[in-house]
């Protein structure tokens, strides 16, 4: 079963009242007002929301900023993603400072990106990792943080230099709300099956709406730190229409393999900004649990 998924009745937030303080291509951002009238149906004294695969976690962080959610919960595969989040809701300060003593030219750029490339999953925490990270995020073309390259070109003779998209009291405004509600938000740093078959008994699940927006399938390696093959695909699959999970949205881009796993399921399509390197709209696939 297909559709088209008609968002205009709900409040699409300007870019500049996002709380997230990353840059993120595709960002669902946008959905907000949808995920919050969804989650709003949930009859519960404190509702959770949860993404998986969080990334700039920008529908989250608008969700917890204008209370419709009581808890989000944050997860992200990647030990860069993961340790930008955890330095910034647990050592504001230090991140804040850092952010504010930051040179943004390329020689900063060129070390920060020396970190993020030689990083290892396997690896614990780290402080400056996870500033490097979010340097990178916010000094690169469309905010990817491997293989796009500076704003500007290496030789900054583009258009818009590297401080195009650093908006220093804006990024620090946004840091600051996020230190001061770390105690209404779970981070975990977990490959995304590993995080959902743990939320059985670790969420709420009656109380809670899983947001699940995985790496694509078609060009899942270039856009995502961390893409998936097809067997996770199918495994998520698996995992979703089983039924322990009463509340759930995915996104995803619309390839037949999706079509194919949840073919027993209505699949309704939805327009996405994006600005790769020019700004377009393309069309993602959405699917619910109710």
């Amino acid at each position: 079963m297909e559709g088209s998924l008609d968002l205009s009745a709900y409040e699409r937030p300007h870019v500049q009242d996002m709380a997230s303080p990353f840059r993120y291509p595709g960002g669902k951002g946008f959905l907000t007002g949808y995920l919050g009238s969804k989650l709003s149906e949930i009859k519960a004294g404190e509702r959770h929301y949860a993404e998986p695969f969080c990334g700039g976690a920008g529908a989250a962080l608008n969700l917890l900023k204008s209370g419709v959610a009581d808890v989000i919960h944050l997860n992200d595969a990647d030990i860069r993603v993961y340790s930008a989040w955890r330095a910034m809701l647990f050592e504001t300060d230090r991140f804040l400072d850092r952010l504010r003593d930051a040179k943004v030219d390329m020689e900063e750029w060129d070390r920060s990106i020396d970190l993020v490339q030689n990083a290892d999953n396997s690896k614990d925490y780290s402080f400056d990792l996870g500033f490097a990270t979010y340097f990178i995020n916010r000094t690169s073309r469309s905010g990817i943080i491997l293989g796009a390259g500076p704003i500007g070109g290496y030789a900054q003779t583009g258009r818009w230099k590297i401080d195009a998209r650093w908006y220093r009291e804006t990024m620090s405004s946004r840091i600051r709300w996020l230190g001061s509600a770390r105690d209404r938000v779970r981070l975990t740093n977990e490959d995304a099956l590993t995080f959902m078959a743990r939320s059985r008994t670790r969420l709420p699940l009656d109380d809670c709406l899983i947001f699940v927006d995985p790496p694509y399938v078609q060009v899942g390696s270039r856009l995502y730190l961390n893409a998936m093959n097809e067997a996770k695909h199918s495994a998520l699959a698996d995992m979703l229409q089983g039924g322990t999970f009463p509340n759930w949205i995915l996104t995803y881009d619309n390839h037949p393999l999706i079509h194919e796993l949840y073919a027993d399921r209505r699949i309704e399509t939805i327009s996405v900004n994006y600005s790769l390197r020019t700004t377009r709209k393309e069309k993602e696939v959405l699917l619910r649990s109710f």
